[in-house]
């Protein structure tokens, strides 16, 4: 992988709010972006058209800059969580986490996350390459096209990223100093809230459709449900296998046919691998819910879809075994029993947390209701039932057939 650096360290100064802003740090314009840009790839670079603001709104900045015939992203952290305001500060650090995510993910899976070409600490900012002729996995879901041979190759992302920064298969002591470089605090707390805390009660934070107004107040009074995200979010805070993505989903997904990109890894640290699988899977089965509740034939397409990314993990995962352990099939049961859980706290939580999911939100009623009140019955299953023990009964209880 080629990388650029273009550092400038300083004492740091602080916001208002006590996020760490350093000296000359200021958000980027489509001017300042295409700067950046060219001190990261160098003076044979000359800009070639106008540059475009891409980003979602929901965290950062996002410029798309074209180079003669090679075209950049430059994305910013900004001191707050941009879709919330000022009054919800937010560590630039996020950016230095996401760009030696990237870096570990490149050597461990290559070919499935974007070519980093440099970081500029002083501005938060990651220049790297832009995938113009890739769509986000989730609308392309949402379309209904099936983009072939993806699927798996997330799973094969999995599965290397996380037995390869495991215990398994990485050096103790150098497992150790990666673990504190990815401690990541203020993001993961976001997560424990956003994910775990504030979709199983009153709070502010959630956004809840006047028509499942009862079927919030019924998971509020659940205490089966509470108790589980509550155990849920201490696995989350203390189990630290393996270096997640930390916020793994069909819209951090990248394709085009045959070629899957995972990126923005910037909720990256040290934690269960189940909440990457469950994550992943858990957003398969919302827009499974949608199509089903639309009455799409494309629920086929999703069934294969979760089906293809379980194999292409187990596949990955087993080949990375180490000899010696015996307790492989153990493993896998295991973690599928784990990950159903996680499954079900992130199909409560796209559907009253903050975030919810295009795939239900983009229905009008009464389909968006249907759709709602079945991913809600499917994570009560996820979340309170036995735990699978095999895939396909996973992927039944998350509302598909059995794979």
């Amino acid at each position: 992988m080629s990388t650029t650096s273009f550092v400038t360290k300083g004492t740091g100064g602080r916001g208002g709010s006590g996020v760490v802003v350093p000296p000359g740090y200021a958000p980027l314009s489509s001017a300042t972006a295409a700067a950046l840009a060219a001190s990261v790839l160098g003076p044979s670079f000359e800009l070639s058209g106008p540059v475009e603001e891409i980003g979602d709104g929901n965290l950062n900045l996002v410029f798309r800059v074209p180079f003669g015939d090679r075209t950049v992203v430059v994305k910013q952290a900004l001191p707050y969580l941009r879709v919330v305001g000022e009054g919800w500060p937010l560590t630039l650090d996020r950016a230095r986490v996401e760009a030696e995510a990237l870096s570990i993910a490149s050597a461990l899976a290559p070919g499935r996350v974007p070519e980093v070409f440099g970081y500029v600490e002083d501005q938060a900012a990651i220049v790297m390459e832009c995938l113009s002729h890739h769509v986000v996995w989730r609308g392309a879901l949402v379309a209904g096209v099936r983009v072939g041979g993806v699927a798996e190759q997330v799973g094969w992302y999995c599965a290397r990223t996380l037995m390869g920064t495991s215990a398994f298969c990485m050096d103790d002591a150098r497992r150790r100093q990666m673990v504190a470089r990815f401690a990541n605090p203020e993001l993961c707390a976001i997560s424990e809230d956003l994910v775990f805390t504030a979709p199983f009660g009153p709070a502010a934070s959630n956004r809840i459709d006047g028509e499942v107004q009862d079927l919030a107040a019924s998971v509020f009074d659940d205490s089966a449900l509470r108790s589980e995200a509550a155990r849920l979010r201490w696995e989350f805070r203390t189990c630290c296998e393996a270096l997640l993505h930390g916020d793994l989903h069909t819209g951090s997904v990248m394709v085009a046919p045959g070629d899957a990109r995972v990126i923005d890894p910037e909720f990256a640290f040290f934690g269960p691998m189940a909440f990457d699988v469950g994550s992943l899977l858990g957003n398969l089965a919302l827009s499974r819910s949608a199509h089903a509740a639309s009455g799409s034939g494309f629920v086929g397409a999703l069934d294969e879809a979760a089906g293809e990314f379980w194999e292409g993990f187990r596949d990955e995962a087993a080949r990375s075994w180490p000899t010696g352990e015996p307790w492989r099939e153990q493993f896998f049961a295991s973690l599928i029993g784990r990950s159903a859980r996680f499954a079900g706290a992130e199909m409560v939580r796209r559907t009253f947390g903050l975030a919810h999911v295009a795939d239900i939100d983009s229905l009008g009623q009464p389909a968006r209701e249907k759709a709602q009140r079945a991913a809600i019955a499917s994570a009560r299953e996820l979340m309170t039932g036995p735990a699978p023990t095999s895939f396909g009964e996973l992927w039944t209880r998350a509302g598909g057939s059995a794979v």
